[in-house]
């Protein structure tokens, strides 16, 4: 490392040791004074602060919260060691092993702890560097605790505020805890438009935050947002990327003339009016996505799904079906007509849901007729079975009488489905009815063959 690399390092750290003193036992500090601490001050400053605060509104208001500490061998200092909250209480994502750990590791010149979804424990070396793993504890998350016992809790339930819409906006959640205040702003960047300084942040008030222009992250951290309201947020002309929200209020985001790229939306409200802007590789997981989308190009602008999450998007299918069509995107606004259809087909009932069902493994509502073909095909060969193992109900009406074979009567299932019906060939008895319903299907199929490849684009 060179002098000037240190000397500067040096500068910004003890910048930050003095801001942290300062504000150390404030515990309503300047919202920009939250943002331009470094996110392991930050961190010391919200165990001081308002995590306590926030574990002790937990236990007096979610639903067995204590009980699920108790069961899982969890204290407050085990949970403030890490740092962070929703770890301990989100549904643990993509797995269906439910167990999760609490890890220490140590370095030589460092210590930490964390929660992993898979144990680690003993000496390892990592990029050249040594850790030693040691398990704390191992526990199921509070969300997938409570859905064992067919119970269910809202962790971010937003029921009061105060001066909504302004910068002074306060927010409340189980409608007596405050959360913390670090939004009504424009986010502290440097001249080389840095953000000052990434953070982790949970159960904070963002709402009214106010972004523009180029942002990026430096070497102090990216930008994770979880259990927050980040309600009322203008960006105009920004350019920006490498957002992730989870389990977040969005609401009333007004995006103009900005250009978008990697955030990601996990479990969030989001709603608002997208306009004149650019949005590359956007994931949305569940949640509930109803934005006015106008004068936009998306570029693999995706919403994707989650077991743990309920489907409720969809005002987001439409929406995206119509505008993937429009930049002249069919393959894309062909998914997103498929998942509208699907929604509706999951949400009805009786012999609507039987024939939705059937829709969907058919032709996929239209969007895949080659899949006729196929059916078709194994439709044949089924009644082709039939009538070899029923040729004595089949009469030879050319020729001499003798014995069908297979191939005779495969022949005698195409020309019945095809309806072609040469005569040489007739049933006789029951297998008449067989027959005639074999025809009736492949009427049915070549209808809904032409129908199929003349309404959709390849």
């Amino acid at each position: 490392m060179n002098d000037a690399r240190k000397n500067l390092l040096e500068s910004i750290d003890k910048t930050n040791s003095e801001l942290f003193e300062r504000i150390k036992n404030n515990p309503t500090p300047k919202p920009e004074e939250l943002w331009q601490l470094s996110a392991e001050r930050f961190v010391e400053w919200r165990k001081i602060n308002d995590f306590p605060r926030l574990l002790k509104h937990f236990e007096n208001r979610l639903l067995l919260f204590k009980e699920w500490k108790s069961d899982n061998g969890l204290t407050d200092e085990i949970i403030l060691s890490t740092g962070k909250l929703t770890p301990f209480l989100e549904h643990k994502k993509l797995s269906k092993k439910k167990k999760l750990f609490v890890i220490n590791q140590k370095s030589t010149d460092r210590e930490t702890t964390f929660v992993t979804y898979e144990k680690l424990s003993g000496k390892k070396n990592q990029f050249g560097v040594d850790y030693e793993f040691e398990v704390i504890t191992e526990f199921i998350s509070y969300l997938d605790w409570l859905k064992q016992r067919n119970k269910n809790e809202v962790i971010l339930n937003i029921n009061r505020r105060q001066a909504p819409g302004f910068e002074t906006e306060k927010v409340f959640i189980q409608s007596d805890f405050e959360l913390l205040k670090m939004g009504g702003i424009k986010p502290p960047v440097n001249g080389f438009g840095i953000l000052l300084k990434g953070k982790y942040l949970e159960f904070v008030n963002l709402c009214g935050l106010e972004w523009t222009g180029e942002i990026n992250y430096g070497e102090f951290g990216s930008l994770d947002i979880s259990y927050s309201a980040c309600d009322n947020w203008i960006a105009d002309g920004l350019k920006m990327a490498l957002v992730d929200f989870e389990h977040c209020s969005i609401e009333n985001f007004k995006i103009s003339n900005s250009k978008i790229q990697q955030w990601r939306f996990y479990n969030c409200k989001l709603s608002g009016d997208f306009i004149n802007s650019q949005f590359r590789l956007i994931s949305i997981y569940g949640g509930l996505f109803s934005p006015v989308i106008k004068d936009c190009n998306l570029f693999n602008f995706d919403i994707l799904k989650d077991k743990c999450l309920p489907d409720n998007n969809i005002y987001g299918y439409k929406t995206l079906k119509k505008i993937y069509a429009d930049q002249g995107e069919e393959n894309k606004s062909g998914e997103y007509y498929v998942l509208e259809r699907d929604f509706y087909r999951k949400n009805s009932k009786g012999f609507n849901f039987v024939t939705k069902s059937i829709s969907k493994f058919y032709w996929s509502y239209g969007k895949e007729p080659h899949r006729i073909i196929y059916f078709s095909i194994a439709t044949i060969i089924a009644f082709s079975l039939i009538y070899f193992f029923s040729s004595n109900c089949i009469s030879i009406n050319i020729g001499p009488k003798q014995d069908l074979n297979f191939w005779d009567s495969l022949y005698f299932s195409v020309t019945a489905f095809t309806t072609l019906g040469f005569g040489d060939l007739s049933p006789i008895g029951e297998l008449r009815i067989i027959t005639t319903i074999e025809a009736f299907l492949g009427l049915l199929n070549m209808g809904f063959l032409i129908s199929g490849f003349s309404n959709t684009k390849y």
